[in-house]
């Protein structure tokens, strides 16, 4: 009692608002605590309703497999029954009837392989025969449903892309005497060969059948352009395969460029080296549609489309000679006597025609029987598309995987002359071109 006696007013208010302090903590813990099993018996419900909802789900689940199972078992009895009346009608007939149900089988797989003299083949070990197999049926389809070849263009389209390689070859070999204006070059080199290589996919996604699956065979190898007939074509056009560099068969190509592998073309750097000179814009593009791999119909009127530019010329450079002569024989005989007239004259008579002029001969620019033959199949387009495309080589039954040549030789000639082609007429396409 004394001790709260001595106490002051403000310690006996300090202790009061201590314990008014710790009844408010008390209650608010209280609070909180019934808060917390409010929020878990919420939690319960929901966790309930969950579970009732994945039990209906469930049961939905089995339902609809149920009904999955008895939609099973009618088409099963049904099948059962249509197998059934098959064998009863095929009881009907005699022994040597048809057997009907093998019959609907194989009107469903008529299209597949299994059992056609193709597959039969493939079976075997004679590949030259396989592929002639595929090559006849292609043909025999073409015919059938007058399909549009689309040969020629795809092998023109793989000239198109080697001539570009070729061509950044040359111009990798001059990037260090003037950078600048190779890299322009690169420039539309790279865009003409992806417009090209675009062309080539769309035109081989047209393959299908026969010819897909040949030309997925025979491009397996990826030396399948040193095929003797297409390395003989090279040679006969003065590129490397007749000489022993070995250009086509080690072109240093990019990786992106493994679509151009093949032979020479006019942009070929080696034979431009072997032969002295640069061929002329006009003289590339007059040898690209001279051995373009398109039949003659249509390489027939490219050529005279050239040919009506080369007289377009002609004329226009006669037009000019004519009216210099005229000029100056006007001057002449207003200036000189009638004996230094004629003696000019005579001069201009008897004088040569030059170098030029005597390239625009009428052997050149007329339409001869070679150049310009009958609407009839190309024999050039045909004996480099069968060994482009399938391997084969008319009249020659061997290995077309043994015809290709894994080392290079200077003359491909002596191992395979043609002497083997039964009806293998000469063609021009074959000669050697001086020029090239």
């Amino acid at each position: 009692m004394s001790n709260s006696s001595n106490q002051t007013p403000k310690e006996i208010e300090l202790q009061d608002r201590e314990r008014q302090l710790r009844r408010r903590e008390l209650d608010l813990g209280l609070e909180k605590h019934e808060l917390r099993i409010k929020h878990g018996k919420a939690e319960l419900e929901k966790h309930k309703l969950a579970l009732q909802q994945r039990k209906v789900d469930l049961e939905r689940q089995e339902l609809g497999i149920e009904q999955d199972k008895a939609k099973l078992k009618k088409n099963e009895s049904k099948l059962k029954e249509t197998i059934e009346k098959l064998k009863d009608n095929e009881t009907g007939f005699n022994s040597d009837g048809p057997d009907i149900i093998r019959l609907a089988i194989s009107k469903k797989f008529r299209g597949g392989m299994t059992g056609t003299k193709e597959h039969k083949l493939k079976q075997g070990e004679d590949i030259n025969a396989l592929q002639r197999c595929r090559y006849e049926r292609y043909v025999y389809e073409q015919d059938l449903e007058g399909k549009e070849d689309r040969l020629p263009d795809f092998l023109d389209v793989e000239t198109g892309l080697r001539e570009i390689a070729q061509r950044e070859i040359c111009l990798r070999e001059q990037y260090e005497q003037d950078p600048t204006k190779v890299e322009e070059k690169f420039k539309a080199t790279e865009k003409e060969f992806k417009r090209l290589e675009y062309k080539w996919g769309m035109i081989r996604d047209c393959f299908d059948g026969p010819l897909g699956r040949a030309f997925e065979y025979w491009r397996s190898n990826p030396r399948w352009y040193m095929h003797r007939v297409l390395r003989e074509d090279c040679a006969g056009r003065g590129g490397c395969c007749g000489r022993d560099c070995g250009c086509c068969l080690n072109r240093k190509l990019n990786e992106t460029r493994s679509r151009a592998a093949g032979h020479c073309t006019v942009e070929c750097g080696c034979c431009e080296k072997a032969r002295g000179y640069e061929l002329s814009e006009d003289d590339k593009k007059y040898f690209s549609i001279r051995y373009a791999v398109s039949e003659d119909g249509r390489k027939g009127l490219d050529l005279k489309d050239l040919r009506l530019k080369n007289l377009e010329m002609q004329s226009l450079h006669q037009q000019q000679a004519l009216t210099e002569k005229t000029i100056k024989e006007d001057l002449m005989r207003y200036e000189f006597s009638d004996g230094a007239v004629q003696e000019f004259e005579h001069y201009i008579n008897e004088a040569d025609i030059t170098d030029d002029e005597a390239e625009f001969t009428d052997d050149e620019v007329e339409c001869t029987d070679d150049e310009c033959p009958a609407d009839e199949e190309d024999p050039h387009y045909h004996r480099i598309s069968q060994a482009s495309i399938w391997g084969l080589v008319d009249g020659n039954f061997e290995n077309p995987f043994d015809l290709i040549d894994e080392e290079p030789t200077c003359d491909p000639k002596s191992q395979f002359d043609g002497s083997n082609l039964v009806g293998q007429e000469e063609n021009d396409s074959m000669t050697t071109e001086t020029d090239w």
